[in-house]
């Protein structure tokens, strides 16, 4: 057998294989001679028919499976087994040419893991979101939390509705010209609050400070201009059938343990509770929005090359995903091809993040140690749980799957953090940071005008 391995880039390699007839020949009868033991032809006995014969009917399988096996060898002992290319994937056969009684020819592609070094990152500033909870978000927060407990209660006829209030209306479109209803083109009881963010503010305008049984027209523009739709307007007559109001209940303490589910039983710790709990919430966003920052610069600052394999590699972890999310089955109409093609992008930037992930772990000798682990099932147990961190832990090693994907998470947990130090952070409050945001997008627009 001969082998010959030719770069065809830093992280591509075609493996050729060149066996010759004569040294392929003894295999190939032994097969056909085993074969001939199993099948049975109608005029001969059992393991008596003429290995011509054999040959003749399954010669030609017999090779696809020699053949096959002796790639596979020559990639063993060339590629997987010499410690000299760091493979990834799954390698492609190009080529592969062989009948019986002929030289076999065969030629593969693999991909190995490209080879580079993190740049150094003490100099590399990125923008970090720091807020800290205000009075007002506090007292917003738990009026919003009053207000989806709240009764609604009838407004007096002769109170107009308010910004918060809640209304009942029948729309009916009319003809632009004529100003007459157009017939089936209307919708009866229509319920919504004024400070709902979903309803028009057309509607919500049109409203404001009515009464029920009075009645209103207004003009919807309808279309998309940014999406090169017409935009026009339609006329609709809303008629208000019914106005009611949030009755907020008090904060007692009935209804304070109640929201917080006995977590707090006064107004004081009640805030002290909120505050904590939307303290958490900023923390945790403004820490997904930093390991976002610090991946886009380590993609910026390593546009290493990406074997076809990795990539994938990453696009059959997606078809999986969506098998996944369909009971183990794909979508009756899902097009794979056209899946994959779209998605292409993605999983190259994945199939990249996951080198630089990688070497991170390597560079900083990261690692996930025991004590880590314990760390974890000791913080999940709850006090009140009857489950202790040890019986945890056997949980989650009877489930390997489950014990590997929170390895996973731990050291990516411990990627993060060590970047974190490496980075110079340059802390924003919201507005600050949302501006930096805009400037950025509007930067990237004018690089790269559609």
């Amino acid at each position: 057998m001969q082998t010959e391995i030719k770069a065809i880039s830093p992280v591509e390699y075609e493996l050729t294989i060149h066996v010759p007839a004569e040294a392929l020949q003894p295999e190939l009868d032994q097969i056909l001679r085993q074969l001939r033991g199993r099948v049975q032809l109608k005029g001969f006995r059992p393991g008596k028919a003429p290995l011509s014969l054999i040959k003749k009917l399954y010669g030609d399988e017999v090779a696809l499976e020699l053949a096959e096996r002796k790639v596979r060898e020559a990639l063993e002992e060339a590629v997987l087994n010499s410690g000299t290319y760091k493979v990834v994937g799954r390698p492609r056969v190009l080529r592969l040419d062989y009948k019986p009684d002929t030289d076999l020819h065969a030629v593969l592609r693999f991909g190995v893991r490209p080879e580079f070094e993190l740049k150094p990152l003490d100099r590399e500033t990125l923008p970090h979101l720091v807020h800290q909870v205000t009075d007002e978000e506090v007292e917003e927060t738990i009026r919003r939390l009053q207000k989806d407990q709240a009764e609604l209660v009838d407004l007096p006829a002769d109170t107009p509705l308010g910004a918060e209030d809640y209304a009942v209306v029948d729309m009916q479109r009319l003809d632009e010209a004529t100003g007459t209803p157009l017939i089936g083109e209307k919708e009866e009881g229509v319920s919504f609050f004024l400070d709902d963010p979903r309803l028009r503010e057309e509607i919500r305008q049109a409203l404001l400070g009515k009464k029920a049984g009075e009645t209103v027209r207004v003009d919807l523009p309808h279309g998309d201009e940014a999406s090169g739709e017409p935009v026009h307007t339609h006329r609709y007559e809303i008629h208000v059938r019914a106005t009611k109001r949030r009755e907020l209940p008090a904060l007692d303490a009935d209804f304070i343990q109640k929201i917080t589910r006995g977590q707090a039983s006064d107004e004081a710790g009640l805030r002290e509770l909120v505050r904590k709990e939307l303290q958490e919430r900023w923390d945790r966003e403004s820490r997904e929005l930093l390991e976002q920052e610090m991946m886009n610069r380590l993609l910026e600052l390593h546009p290493i090359p990406v074997p076809e394999s990795a990539v994938e590699m990453v696009l059959d972890e997606f078809v999986e995903d969506v098998r996944r999310r369909n009971n183990g089955r794909l979508p009756a109409d899902f097009d794979e091809t056209a899946f994959r093609h779209a998605n292409r992008a993605l999983a190259e930037q994945q199939a990249r993040w996951m080198f630089i992930f990688d070497k991170v772990v390597e560079t900083f000798g990261l690692e996930v140690t025991d004590e880590d682990l314990q760390t974890f099932f000791e913080a999940q147990v709850d006090a009140d749980s009857n489950l202790s961190a040890e019986q945890l832990r056997q949980f989650y090693e009877s489930v390997p799957e489950l014990m590997h994907q929170l390895r996973r998470r731990l050291l990516t947990q411990k990627v993060f953090d060590t970047l974190q130090r490496q980075f110079q952070l340059e802390e924003l409050d919201r507005a600050a940071y949302l501006e930096r945001l805009q400037a950025r997008q509007e930067a990237t627009e004018a690089r790269n005008p559609e």
